[in-house]
């Protein structure tokens, strides 16, 4: 008797075929999605595509952008009325920014972003965003040098990360952050300015995945630095002299060349209290006076007063916005749970004692001087 197994792994291997195919040709790429409260309470969904147009200049193809928007009770019901209007499925596997609009964000930004979660189709390394207003206006921007308004908001965010205004993150790694009840997030705050273009303006303060108030680039920065979260720069502008005729002679400009950060959590007779160290190694880039070495004691004095100061008002502000930035509430989970079960979970850290102390040391004054 002749075996039948060849012809049986034959037909397997010609009835093998991929169920659940998504095609490119028939996709049409996401790039931004935003979300915002229309007047109704509605929602808004906008979507950003790419649109490829050829060249006159030479064979190299231009990538410009088209927003589309549609109002809904949910993102899924703003997301089909959108795949009408357009000549294919919206595929938002490639999704790079997820923006809200001021209000959306106030309202909270969780129910939006449940069913990106759900779907495996959706990128989870996206990058998420306030911006001041609404944020679908941001997807209609005409920027002159980047036609694409996808790479031109990147590529600011990026810049942004390096320069240490906002943390580097995706909704992936938000994803642990936003669900603990001991610790809030913040996000990049954008606007768009009298040009036309999309800036970005400093961090956004998140109470419970709400959005509460929002710190300049300067504040920001130094957030970054008291969460021990710095970027590939760090710089600041310091008014260091009062005295000088020229007004340029007054300032110093500098570069936070290494860090040292100690948070240390103490919990007394029910009471928590907050100690934040922070040992700056700097690199001044500018000093229009002239000689460091001759005045080095006295500019690390009084930057370090300067800073102090600068970091006891962004404190103040987190607690004014009840954002716990630094995860104090985790490390009382973690480490004083019986503390913890008897703080008010809602406003624990505006309670909160923190003393805080910056101390500069000028290491480098720049390659001639």
């Amino acid at each position: 008797m002749k075996s039948k197994k060849p012809i049986l792994v034959l037909l397997c291997l010609l009835l093998t075929g991929c169920w659940d195919q998504h095609l490119m040709k028939n996709a049409v790429l996401v790039q931004i999605l935003s979300f915002d409260l229309a007047d109704n309470d509605e929602m808004l969904l906008g979507v950003s595509i790419p649109i490829v147009e050829e060249s006159s200049e030479g064979p190299q193809a231009r990538v410009k952008s088209e927003t589309l928007s549609a109002k809904g009770h949910t993102p899924r019901d703003c997301r089909l009325k959108i795949d009408r209007e357009v000549s294919g499925i919206l595929d938002s596997s490639k999704n790079k920014l997820i923006l809200f609009g001021e209000r959306m964000a106030a309202a909270g930004i969780y129910p939006p972003l449940d069913v990106i979660w759900r779907d495996p189709r959706n990128s989870l390394g996206a990058t998420l965003g306030v911006v001041a207003g609404e944020a679908v206006d941001l997807l209609e921007i005409n920027p002159k040098h980047e036609p694409n308004v996808s790479e031109y908001i990147q590529e600011a965010l990026t810049s942004a990360e390096e320069n240490s205004i906002v943390p580097i993150q995706t909704i992936q790694t938000l994803a642990s952050e936003m669900l603990d009840p001991g610790e809030d997030i913040v996000l990049p705050y954008l606007k768009m300015n009298k040009k036309k273009s999309a800036v970005v303006v400093g961090l956004a303060l998140m109470d419970e995945k709400k959005y509460s108030g929002n710190l300049s680039p300067q504040d920001s920065c130094l957030l970054l630095l008291l969460n021990n979260k710095k970027g590939k720069y760090a710089r600041f502008t310091k008014r260091v002299n009062k005295e000088e005729q020229q007004k340029i002679k007054n300032y110093i400009s500098f570069n936070v060349q290494n860090m040292k950060r100690k948070l240390n959590v103490h919990v007394k007779n029910g009471e928590v209290s907050v100690q934040l160290k922070l040992h700056l190694k700097l690199n001044v880039e500018e000093y229009p006076k002239g000689d460091v070495p001759k005045d080095i004691e006295r500019l690390n004095k009084v930057l370090s007063k300067e800073l102090t100061e600068d970091a006891k008002q962004v404190i103040t502000k987190l607690q004014q916005a009840n954002c716990d930035a630094f995860g104090i509430g985790r490390r009382l989970i973690a480490f004083h749970p019986k503390t913890w079960e008897m703080l008010d979970k809602k406003d624990y850290f505006k309670n909160i004692k923190i003393k805080t102390n910056v101390k500069v040391e000028i290491t480098k004054q720049g390659i001639v001087l």
